[in-house]
């Protein structure tokens, strides 16, 4: 069987089959063999990746094509741009392959274009603004929503550093997951992330969510008090203005920070 090279960084990209999506293409396979090409650039495979698994684990033959690309940026834009056209994405799965897209386009731009290099910001930030507009007329959407894609790729690739499961979970839709929560990875620490993949893996994330509204109910309404006695306290100060009353007022202003504090 012939040698091909397994490029983790190009396998991770594509959202992985399902068991039952995989047994149905292996079956099929197994029937009818594999009539589709293998695709490769330098002897790493850009295209067939399931295919290539099923071929190794039943001894099976199967044909290559090699493609000729100038960089590993331009091998990215083929395979996201191959995969957009070929699957039935989810909202979800297309909004991460246009901020792939949209950031591997800047790095394409960047290394094609060396003397962008050094000049202002003022020119540095149109390239960035042209580059979200050429992606985002390929999409048909605005230029803002594949900035917003862009944010949501790099909150994925933080967690599948972690935890390419958890990651693989999140785009498969099996875990749900919001803009907000997912904006919030980007600034996370490490052991929150690794927490949050845990917890995706284990099956218990949607738990972490409901604890998490459940201590900003609490927060919230502990707020609402003390703003509350804040309120009330200023209004008695504002028709006698005295020593004693400010410091009465302070003392229930400390004690409703501590219960706060205690919440917490």
């Amino acid at each position: 069987m012939q040698e091909i090279i397994i490029d983790r960084d190009f396998q991770y990209l594509l959202p992985q089959l399902d068991e039952q999506s995989y047994a149905g293409l292996e079956a099929n396979i197994l029937k009818n063999g594999i009539r589709d090409s293998l695709v490769l650039w330098q002897g790493i495979l850009i295209d067939g990746y399931n295919r290539y698994s099923i071929a190794t684990k039943h001894n099976l033959p199967f044909n290559t094509i090699t493609m000729e690309f100038n960089s590993r940026e331009e091998v990215t834009i083929w395979i996201i741009t191959n995969q957009i056209e070929r699957r039935n994405l989810t909202p979800f799965q297309l909004r991460y392959f246009r901020g792939l897209h949209y950031q591997a386009e800047r790095r394409n731009q960047s290394e094609n274009n060396q003397y962008l290099q050094g000049v202002g910001t003022n020119r540095q930030n149109d390239g960035l603004l042209n580059t979200a507009r050429f992606i985002a007329d390929k999409y048909n959407v605005s230029p803002r929503t594949i900035e917003r894609d862009s944010r949501l790729t790099d909150a994925l690739i933080v967690i599948g550093e972690v935890s390419p499961e958890a990651k693989e979970s999140i785009l498969s839709g099996e875990t749900k997951i919001t803009r907000k929560e997912l904006d919030a990875m980007l600034t996370d620490s490490k052991e929150t992330i690794i927490e949050i993949a845990d917890s995706i893996e284990n099956g218990t994330f949607a738990d972490r969510k409901i604890d998490s509204i459940n201590n900003n109910k609490t927060l919230d309404s502990a707020f609402s008090r003390i703003f509350e006695i804040i309120q009330r306290e200023l209004n008695g100060l504002a028709k006698a203005y005295t020593p004693s009353q400010m410091k009465k007022a302070l003392k229930s202003h400390i004690k409703a920070l501590e219960e706060i504090y205690n919440q917490i």
